[in-house]
């Protein structure tokens, strides 16, 4: 694609292109998305304090760190809350100078009054579903493009159930969450009802569930209570609460034979969208950001209702409402998968066709061109 000479080649994408957490990879996947478009940004890792953890995004990104902002273009992968934080440690007349575009996530219906503040002081805002484009364009009165996450999937090895301590003859479980993000948005003790479920109507049947949690401190409530919940199991279900390189995560979730997520909302829906993208059936809740690439075709969709955010269970929550879906439901559609394994590998061949064809690095990094060459003229 030939790109007109308007400060795309001056492009500097900034916030943590090396840190282990959702921004960091929500930074990664849309460089990935740029270089596939042809056009390789310089990188602004705005604390540097997680260079050379993780080799491989060593290798991927390292060679285009800079310092400074550019002058022409400065894409900024990062949420409100840090914007004032981050802007006060930049050069404020290179940021004056150029075209800057703000790229947040967000999880719940209405974005917040103070944040949408925050958002004005940048030329264009990016959104990474129809969900969250709907909550900025109306906290902020603005056109608010959506650009989705690219899913690129590439292993740097390949690693099996051994790698990883899991049973080679099981029917694999998988969820992933972080408790220092909101744990009751990611609904872990729902995935746990529905697998105790499944275990009571199915106890002779080799069922095995894999947690990857991080984040909680060991004298939590809520982590105690989640790891009594897993003792009472008696060895169904496995945790893996170390950090893991991104090659790893990718494999792990290759190694399961169903993903679970009953979250409550989703800004974009990564865990889920991987592991579509790698073949592997999903069950999901059936509301917010992961119902841009999922529909009954591609994923099994758990009914639910909509119940008010409970005090403390997420930041802005108040006088919002979320999903609480129908836990009988999904593991009973746990169950069809485990009898019926025909149907689920068809219905993941068609979702890893859709997340190929609509969320791979090509097709997400030519519609951030697009809405770039729109901004810079």
């Amino acid at each position: 694609m030939s790109l007109p000479d308007s400060g795309l080649g001056e492009l500097t994408v900034v916030g943590h292109p090396f840190a282990p957490i959702g921004m960091g990879e929500h930074l990664r996947s849309t460089v990935r998305a740029l270089r596939a478009a042809g056009v390789r940004p310089r990188l602004l890792d705005v604390y540097g304090l997680d260079r050379g953890r993780d080799p491989d995004l060593e290798r991927a990104f390292g060679d285009d760190v800079t310092r400074r902002l550019s002058r022409h273009a400065n894409l900024f992968c990062l949420n409100a809350d840090e914007v004032e934080t981050v802007r006060e440690r930049l050069d404020g007349a290179a940021f004056a100078a150029a075209r800057n575009i703000i790229f947040p996530a967000w999880e719940l219906p209405k974005y917040p009054t103070a944040w949408a503040e925050l958002l004005s002081g940048f030329d264009d805002i990016w959104a990474p579903s129809a969900f969250v484009q709907t909550a900025l364009t109306e906290a902020t009165g603005r056109d608010v493009a959506r650009i989705p996450l690219a899913v690129d999937m590439k292993l740097s090895t390949f690693l099996g159930r051994r790698w990883f301590d899991i049973p080679e003859h099981a029917f694999v479980v998988m969820f992933a969450f972080d408790f220092s993000s909101y744990a009751a948005r990611k609904n872990p003790e729902a995935v746990l009802a529905a697998f105790e479920q499944l275990v009571a109507r199915r106890p002779e049947a080799p069922l095995h569930a894999v947690i990857k949690f991080k984040g909680g401190k060991a004298d939590d409530p809520a982590r105690k209570a989640l790891e009594a919940r897993i003792a009472a199991l008696k060895g169904r279900v496995q945790t893996i609460t170390r950090e893991l390189s991104d090659n790893e995560v990718k494999n792990l979730f290759r190694c399961a034979d169903v993903f679970v997520s009953l979250h409550r909302s989703e800004g974009f829906g990564r865990g889920m969208a991987e592991a579509m993208a790698l073949g592997v059936p999903v069950v999901a809740t059936g509301w917010s950001g992961n119902m841009d690439f999922m529909d009954g075709a591609t994923a099994a969709l758990v009914d639910h209702a909509m119940v008010p955010v409970g005090a403390g269970q997420y930041i802005h929550g108040e006088g919002q409402s979320w999903a609480d879906p129908d836990v009988a439901q999904a593991s009973r559609l746990i169950e069809q998968i485990l009898d019926d394994p025909a149907a689920a590998r068809a219905r993941a061949a068609a979702a890893r066709r859709r997340i190929r064809t609509e969320l791979s690095a090509r097709a997400v990094g030519l519609r951030c061109v697009e809405r770039l060459q729109a901004l810079l003229g």
